[in-house]
């Protein structure tokens, strides 16, 4: 058994996918979900646990747990099975962390770096007013050891020397980001100096860079630096926090996110650990896609400083255009500025807020009203501007008719006035949405010719009951495309020898014709799944005869219409044979 197997064996799909997406039991093998690799709202994506595989009806896509694993995070084969050697605690033979790659090198001297800086904070004579701020903050050691709270000495080369020791390179600390290229000459010099620092981790705890925050007020720096990006960190594809927050977002069913890393690092000190940390900026598709592996629901709260309704409703226009539920968290008045505070004052306030949080239209109607006077009808042109395109975007008659009626008992106008104005409405976003809708649907329309189809349901239904093998026409296999042809022999030969429903896929060393076969196999268990959830024998039995009869008849059909052409061709050429050979062929087909 080689490695790829040996790891495969003591892993199951379903518990690996489960990890990333929310399953639903479908069928006898089977569990669905939307697809994590385009937009649907119909789940076309399923998992069969007997067969070890996956497959997309709507894009496609399919294959086994590694190149799952592949796909998800964006990894080369070496790296997933790495990723999942871990997990099922098995040692990947001849292994040497030194041409392992890059990307896991760069790992290892983050992690390094992290824990030179904790151990800088914890000892070093000259961090006294590191520690002193952090113990303000109330970052106690358990917090700071969790989080790998740091601090990097004011010093151009501590950094660079401590790892150089570790044998670290220069040329690895400055693909790590640690460190600057000298302007000087050659050298490097530490990037972080005199701040405190916070470990940015991926999804599974890596160490992938760092932010680090000014401890002298009056020095003219920025307040905050962060690693520049690099071959392992995007700032855009991580969220803070995620690979401590993931277990509980998944059983709460519920992503919590925060501007600041402060406001997520003081939340799971206190215990509300669904909480996560944007670092300020407007969520990306790549930090959508990772929440969705663990719940369409978020809650999302903003500083009471912060811009106003038009740039937060831009921060949340992918997550509209994905279907995520959102929620709008608000302070109450005198709580501070941001979770930290409220939580420094009572972390109760911060809960409260959480279980409180507003459904998106009930925070835009909120907004768009307060503070105005709806006695001037210039302030209710500017809060019917602002809501209108909002229920634009809203795809369910009923829902957006509902909101309608809301809005027009708020401004005390006609319902008819606001729909007026709403078919005048260009929403920008909606266009978008517009967009995605029809590209999901692009997707979705792939449909297979008449005849595949049918084929291809026979046979989803003989992976099913095995006994129908017997009762298709000897002929069968003439009927089929070439794939599906040689994949119905497979089947035979392995009805034969009594290995037909085994788990099976595809391995190196195989030949590509093999590897396509066993995929095609592993599709058609899927779709069987899919198409006959709970179908009876009886209700297997007739669609069985069903199909078998409308494929007959397609494949009747197809040749008549091929010899009425030839008929036709040899008509106008005279050739009184080769009519006389096709309307014999004619006779034998009816």
């Amino acid at each position: 058994m080689d490695a790829a197997e040996e790891v495969k064996s003591h892993l199951d799909i379903v518990d690996i996918a489960g990890e990333y997406l929310q399953l639903k039991p479908a069928g006898s093998g089977s569990f669905r979900t939307c697809c994590p690799f385009h937009q649907e709202k119909t789940p076309s994506f399923f998992v069969n646990r007997q067969r070890q595989s996956w497959h997309c009806f709507g894009c496609d896509k399919g294959g086994d747990l590694i190149s799952f694993v592949m796909d998800m995070e964006g990894m080369d084969f070496r790296d997933a099975l790495e990723l999942l050697a871990q997990k099922a605690g098995v040692q990947l033979p001849s292994f040497d962390h030194r041409k392992s790659g890059e990307r896991k090198r760069l790992h290892e001297v983050n992690a390094l770096a992290a824990r030179f800086f904790r151990a800088q904070l914890l000892q070093a004579p000259m961090a006294a007013h590191a520690r002193k701020y952090a113990e303000e903050r109330k970052i106690d050691d358990l917090t700071g050891d969790l989080f790998k709270i740091g601090y990097a000495p004011n010093s151009w080369d501590a950094l660079t020397n401590a790892l150089k020791s570790k044998d670290v390179t220069e040329d690895e600390l400055l693909k790590a980001g640690l460190v600057g290229k000298s302007q000087r000459g050659d050298g490097v010099y530490d990037r972080f100096r005199d701040r405190l620092m916070f470990a940015i981790t991926d999804v599974h705890g890596n160490v992938v860079g760092f932010t680090g925050r000014l401890l002298n007020s009056d020095a003219k720096e920025a307040k905050y630096v962060n690693t520049p990006e690099t071959l392992v960190y995007k700032k855009s594809a991580v969220l803070y926090a995620l690979d401590k927050a993931k277990g509980d977002i998944k059983s709460k069913d519920l992503c919590v996110i925060v501007e600041g890393n402060m406001d997520a690092l003081s939340s799971h000190r206190e215990g509300i650990a669904n909480v996560v940390a944007s670092s300020g900026t407007a969520l990306t598709t790549e930090q959508l896609k990772l929440i969705s592996r663990f719940t369409k629901n978020i809650s999302i709260a903003f500083d009471a400083d912060a811009a106003g309704l038009d740039a937060t409703l831009r921060g949340l226009d992918l997550a509209r255009a994905q279907d995520f539920n959102i929620r709008i968290i608000t302070l109450p008045e005198g709580a501070g500025k941001d979770p930290d505070d409220a939580i420094a004052k009572d972390p109760e306030i911060w809960k409260t807020a959480i279980a409180n949080a507003k459904e998106i239209m009930d925070w835009i109607f909120q907004s768009a009203f307060k503070g105005r006077n709806l006695g001037d009808p210039q302030a209710k042109r500017e809060i019917a501007a602002k809501v209108l395109p909002e229920l634009k975007r809203i795809a369910d008659p009923i829902v957006r008719d509902h909101w309608v009626k809301k809005l027009a008992s708020g401004l005390e106008t006609s319902e008819q006035a606001l729909r007026d104005a709403m078919n005048r409405t260009r929403s920008s976003t909606n266009s978008h949405r517009n967009t995605d809708t029809d590209a999901e649907e692009g997707v979705a329309q792939k449909r297979l010719t008449r005849g595949r189809d049918l084929a291809e349901r026979l046979l989803c239904l003989t992976l099913i009951q095995p006994a129908f093998l017997e009762k298709l026409p000897v002929t069968f296999a003439e009927m089929l495309d070439a794939d599906l042809s040689t994949v119905y022999r497979e089947i035979v030969k392995r009805y034969d020898s009594g290995h037909l429903n085994e788990a099976s896929s595809p391995r190196d060393g195989t030949s590509d014709s093999e590897q396509s076969n066993e995929r095609l196999i592993n599709y058609l268990a899927i779709r069987a799944d899919r198409d006959y959830p709970k179908q009876t024998e009886a209700g297997l039995a007739s669609e069985f005869s069903t199909n078998l009869a409308a494929l007959l008849n397609e494949r009747r059909s197809s040749e008549r219409k091929r010899l009425e052409e030839e008929m036709r061709a040899a008509e106008l050429a005279g050739d009184r044979s080769l009519i006389e050979k096709i309307a014999r062929r004619f006779q034998e087909l009816m």
